[in-house]
């Protein structure tokens, strides 16, 4: 269902996406460390001290999840099922959108729409498909994503960010 000229592109843009997700939890210690800094602390009294910094490393620590889940989702349009892959993207951007990460919103939405193009699907279609087979399976590791950005939320919230 994706021809070899589009699952080049598709390659590199999940590569990308995978290598800018693992890495956010460096940017985001190195932010710490030179708040830390500033503040004449370590970086564990930093994270301690400040609930900010707590959050915001902890939202970073979930994208690398999110960067082994796009692992699966690439490995299923090798397979030729690339409902899953919309399917997981869909729920990986609401989570990202929790998460208040606009970058990786608009990467991931990017993802999508090249992934729908390549394979030729829609939303839609994806849905119908993955529901009618093993919807909980393909999704499992989405929910998990969801349910931390979620947590995630609530904090922000709760401290006012």
């Amino acid at each position: 269902m994706v021809d070899t000229k589009k699952n080049t592109k598709l390659d590199r843009y999940y590569n990308i996406a995978k290598v800018l997700l693992a890495l956010s939890p460096f940017v985001a210690l190195a932010y710490i460390s030179m708040n830390a800094a500033k503040m004449g602390t370590t970086i564990a009294a930093a994270v301690g001290q400040n609930p900010n910094m707590t959050v915001m490393f902890l939202v970073a620590m979930i994208n690398p999840f999110i960067a082994y889940l796009l692992i699966f989702a690439h490995n299923k349009i090798e397979q030729r099922d690339s409902a899953y892959a919309v399917v997981n993207l869909v729920f990986l951007i609401v989570a990202e959108i929790m998460l208040e990460n606009m970058i990786y919103i608009l990467l991931l939405g990017f993802i999508l729409y090249q992934t729908m193009n390549a394979g030729n699907t829609t939303i839609k279609e994806s849905f119908q498909t993955k529901l009618q087979n093993h919807f909980l399976s393909t999704v499992s590791g989405s929910l998990v994503v969801i349910v931390l950005a979620g947590i995630c939320l609530f904090a922000r919230i709760r401290i006012g960010v």
